[in-house]
């Protein structure tokens, strides 16, 4: 997951007139939920990773913002630095998502949001399409629309209300680039996003299983740091190993054991991007073991080892 900025196009011989990345922002606030969020950022970084293998340059980068800006910490005490929403406009970007809470409840979005929406010039319909998506368009009919995806910073709750934050960046990608890379994109995911399975309306069993799965996620997030095990997770749900792993799946779109390595990933990620400790110390904080360890599976899944990632980061900034 990449919740500060997706790669930027490399400086080189290519003519000045190719067009600059569609810049995507992310709304987000204090304890908002890693896996919801990490979500959007995931699947813009991997639609840029298809298009490099493509050959072609990556066409998104992402901002995260908040409304005051600075420092925001996570639901699991990860911390990742924002832009100030109001150095912005809505025009600045390509497509904004929003992370918030009970979306199919209201009918309007917050004030704020719309006072910021609407405050340079920005003619907004602003009623929400099936508790996820508000329809921005400008009165300047020269300019395109800007749409606003709202989701519920609830992985469970997302699922059960409207699309998944994951789905709706994957319909973004496939308008963007076609149902092709967005395929390519929602196979890495892992996330059923062309087929998955809902719990039923009215279904108490359902809904209070998804409810222990839920909270078993949260303790996984709580725990990343230490030695824990499938087993452990899925005691902490008070269900059957098998059960367990099936309707985590189910609820998540990937194994209990991905969504750790994911939580620790995360972890890793903003340690490399924003400080300085030895990769070897960031290893046994996350859980992951010595540095050798460390390296050899992050250069698996990043393909680049935590070194050369740092310095990428480093010099991003």
């Amino acid at each position: 997951m990449d919740l500060v900025e997706l790669s930027r196009p490399h400086v080189d011989e290519k003519p000045d007139c190719l067009e600059p990345p569609r810049h995507i922002g992310l709304l987000v606030s204090q304890n908002f939920f890693t896996a919801s969020t990490g979500a959007i950022g995931d699947a813009f970084r991997l639609a840029n990773m298809a298009q490099l293998h493509r050959g072609e340059d990556p066409p998104y980068r992402l901002t995260v913002l908040s409304e005051e800006g600075g420092v925001v910490t996570s639901s699991c005490g990860i911390s990742i630095f924002t832009e100030q929403l109001s150095r912005y406009s809505v025009g600045d970007f390509h497509a904004f998502f929003v992370a918030c809470r009970d979306t199919a409840a209201p009918t309007e979005p917050n004030d704020r949001l719309h006072s910021w929406i609407t405050r340079h010039g920005a003619m907004a319909s602003l009623r929400i399409t099936q508790g996820s998506k508000l329809a921005v368009v400008y009165k300047n009919a020269s300019r395109l629309a800007v749409p606003v995806f709202l989701f519920d910073d609830d992985f469970v709750a997302s699922r059960i209300n409207g699309a998944t934050p994951a789905e709706l960046a994957l319909s973004q990608i496939e308008r963007d680039l076609g149902p092709q890379i967005a395929r390519k994109v929602a196979l890495e995911l892992q996330t059923n996003a062309i087929k998955h399975t809902r719990p039923r309306e009215g279904d108490a069993k359902s809904l209070t299983t998804a409810s222990k799965v839920r909270e078993s996620a949260r303790w996984i997030q709580e725990n990343y740091s230490k030695p824990i095990s499938v087993a452990q997770a899925a005691e902490s749900a008070a269900m059957s190993k098998r059960n367990f792993r099936r309707r985590f799946k189910q609820e998540f779109g990937m194994t209990p054991l991905e969504y750790l390595l994911r939580t620790r990933f995360d972890v890793v990620r903003t340690m490399l991007s924003s400080t300085n400790i030895p990769v070897g110390k960031i290893a046994r904080r996350c859980g992951m073991g010595d540095g050798n360890r460390l390296g050899r599976l992050f250069k698996e899944r990043y393909g680049m080892s935590p070194t050369e990632f740092r310095a990428q980061r480093h010099l991003s900034l």
